[in-house]
């Protein structure tokens, strides 16, 4: 799991910590906690600034239909809740069948953690607190499943509105993508070229609203982005081809050894 998963694990202890203990809040109160924790987690979840509009609005909606669900079905409530928190991860699925799958596996999980969590409501501390972790580990099971990436999902749903050659551009950057993922990058490089994606998305999305051409800026920052990424590749294939011919020739050195041990004992 990445750092932003285990970032998730914590925030949802602490929200399910938070929602156990609406009851002595009181209307206003309670409403602020749900709404912060839904909105919150459903932006961990997410992990991204493209889409990240969707994803606090998926939080506010989880927040209502929990309180609208919790006096009558509470551990249903929880399910909702988690449904709409990774609403915009599922949304990145390849199909409707996988969709389907990472929203069940949200109800679940969500269903799972409410009911450990509550189960041990009111129990002594050291307890309660293994309890919370569980729940919020048992929340945080979504998390295991197979997504697209925020970034390279926002740039293949642009690219399905556009036409010609941006169409083109925009598939060449999801491939860019896709392509840097693959590789590792020292942290301000990946700063730098997360920066550069969403500055892209954002371009085209104006000018997709103003039915405008492509800028050449938007051009520029595609055809740099792949250089860039063919650049990680071929860095990468250099260290492995480097690293291979390394215990290729550990290899041959230990053989020689053996054959040489092997001769000095028949002399």
């Amino acid at each position: 799991m990445s750092r932003r998963a285990w970032l998730f694990v914590l925030a949802a202890g602490v929200a399910l910590a938070a929602l156990g203990q609406l009851d002595a809040l009181g209307p206003v109160a309670a409403a602020s906690v749900t709404v912060l924790s839904s909105v919150g987690l459903a932006l961990l979840a997410h992990g991204g600034v493209p889409l990240a509009t969707e994803a606090a609005a998926m939080g506010a909606s989880g927040a209502l239909a929990y309180e609208a669900a919790r006096p009558v079905m509470p551990l249903a409530a929880s399910g909702l809740l988690l449904v709409f928190v990774f609403g915009t991860r599922a949304m990145r699925a390849r199909s409707w069948r996988e969709l389907a799958f990472h929203l069940g596996a949200a109800f679940v999980s969500g269903v799972a953690a409410s009911w450990v969590a509550e189960a041990h409501q009111g129990q002594e501390l050291g307890l309660w607190m293994v309890a919370i972790t569980v729940a919020s580990l048992l929340a945080s099971i979504p998390w295991l499943l197979p997504a697209d990436a925020a970034r390279g999902f926002a740039l293949r749903r642009l690219a399905s509105r556009a036409r010609g050659p941006l169409r083109v551009r925009l598939l060449r950057a999801v491939v860019a993508h896709g392509r840097l993922a693959d590789v590792e990058l020292s942290r301000p490089v990946q700063r730098r070229v997360d920066r550069a994606f969403d500055q892209l998305a954002r371009r085209v999305e104006r000018d997709l609203e103003r039915e405008l051409r492509p800028s050449p800026s938007c051009v520029a920052v595609v055809d740099q982005l792949l250089r860039v990424a063919r650049a990680a590749a071929l860095r990468d294939r250099l260290l492995q081809r480097l690293d291979d011919d390394d215990e290729s020739l550990a290899s041959e050195r230990d053989a020689l050894e053996a054959e040489v041990a092997g001769l000095s004992e028949l002399a």
